[in-house]
């Protein structure tokens, strides 16, 4: 068995609220080790309640587990100089400043490179490093709307989003794969790089089929609410007692559906002899089945039909999806200590690796909780951490600071 695919790899995350936070925290599952930098308030996911969990923002504690937190003033006058010789000491660096902060701090890659040449330097910004909006600050339903999202979100009526903060978490993802890509380069030839990604830009290579459809035929996909504009049936249906979701995308599927509903004549129906007929006669097509899943329960459904192997699932509430049995047997639903009897829930392991496994070691940390121990580790020496802390450099909070 080995250790953590990334064990030995250190990071400085200078990044806060989502996106940089959730890749970071990728990172640190698979063993890096994540020097979480934030400002004397905190990252400001910190402030984002209710709801929190003892004292702390859920929204902090859900993409902040195996790290350790150093508080700094940024605005002293040597916050610059001591994030430099942090930088000394890392792998990585992770930012998603606006530009003119990071030129303003002296922590652009440039100054970075020349400390530490085979840095490994993410840059994670809303709309990219140049171009006309670059000082634009942005949320996520900002980039939702600009990448095209709510063009094909929802029923046919007002913009909508999608209900999780899409483009921060798949811009996450792209820069925790980016990363590990980088230091894979580096492994190979001992260079580090830079390495940028927006958030709108990950927004809209994240709808690549919806947009290849577009390049096909030059025109906007429709919205069609739950349903799908490339196969049916596929929807949200109601039951006797709660809706189903159904997926069919093929005629394997379609036959066993017709089958298991005792509808076989459906099959030789020229209106639904392919996926393209059922596109097109999807009203047809719904005002049969809707009467007859409204007419049996969703658990007898999800027993007929997933018996006979066509996709099929109930919408589930968060309290269901982790009561649900498949979840529990992936481990989707954890608690994380830190040994001193501070424990919090948190969201599992998505992937399980056979050698090399990833970890839930830490909490997400208190503010500033690790501060001396890390500025010890970035080669400062005692009198200097403590002439951090005199001139309020460094911020003291946390039980474990002392430690």
């Amino acid at each position: 068995m080995g250790g953590a695919p990334l064990s030995g790899v250190r990071i400085l995350d200078l990044s806060r609220v989502l996106s940089g936070p959730f890749a970071t925290m990728q990172l640190a599952d698979l063993g890096a080790d994540v020097w979480k930098v934030e400002p004397k308030e905190g990252d400001p996911s910190r402030d984002l309640c209710p709801p929190s969990i003892d004292g702390e923002s859920a929204y902090y504690q859900s993409v902040n587990r195996n790290k350790r937190s150093l508080c700094i003033d940024f605005r002293h006058p040597e916050a610059g100089a001591l994030l430099l010789k942090m930088a000394e000491k890392a792998d990585v660096v992770v930012e998603n400043f606006l530009p003119r902060v990071k030129e303003k701090l002296g922590i652009d890659y440039e100054a970075v490179r020349a400390r530490n040449p085979q840095v490994v330097y993410c840059s994670i910004s809303g709309f990219g490093q140049t171009g006309p909006y670059a000082d634009r600050p942005g949320l996520d339903n900002i980039f939702q709307g600009m990448a095209g999202l709510m063009a094909v979100t929802g029923p046919n009526s007002r913009p909508v989003k999608c209900g999780e903060r899409v483009a921060d978490m798949v811009a996450g993802l792209n820069a925790a794969l980016a990363i590990v890509a980088a230091l894979r380069a580096r492994d190979r030839d001992g260079e580090g790089q830079f390495i940028e990604l927006s958030l709108v830009d990950c927004l809209v290579a994240l709808q690549a089929p919806q947009i290849s459809n577009y390049f096909a035929t030059g025109e906007q996909t429709p919205k069609v609410g739950n349903g799908s504009y490339f196969s049916a049936p596929t929807d949200s249906y109601e039951t006797a007692d709660r809706p189903i979701n159904i997926c069919v995308m093929s005629n394997k599927h379609w036959k066993a559906m017709c089958s298991a509903l005792g509808a076989e004549d459906w099959v030789h129906d020229p209106r639904f002899t392919n996926n393209s007929d059922r596109v097109r006669h999807r009203t047809e097509l719904d005002k049969l089945i809707v009467p007859l899943f409204r007419a049996r329960t969703a658990d007898h459904w999800v027993s007929v039909l997933g018996g006979a192997g066509v996709p099929i699932g109930l919408v589930l509430d968060y309290a269901e999806v982790f009561s649900d049995p498949q979840i529990q047997q992936n481990g989707m639903g954890a608690r994380i200590s830190d040994g001193s009897g501070r424990t919090v829930p948190t969201i599992g392991l998505p992937v399980r690796y056979g050698r090399t496994p990833a970890e839930l070691r830490l909490p997400p940390p208190l503010l500033g909780e690790h501060g001396r121990k890390i500025l010890s580790e970035a080669g400062l020496s005692a009198a200097e951490i403590e002439a951090a802390l005199e001139s309020s450099l460094l911020v003291s909070n946390g039980p474990a600071e002392a430690a």
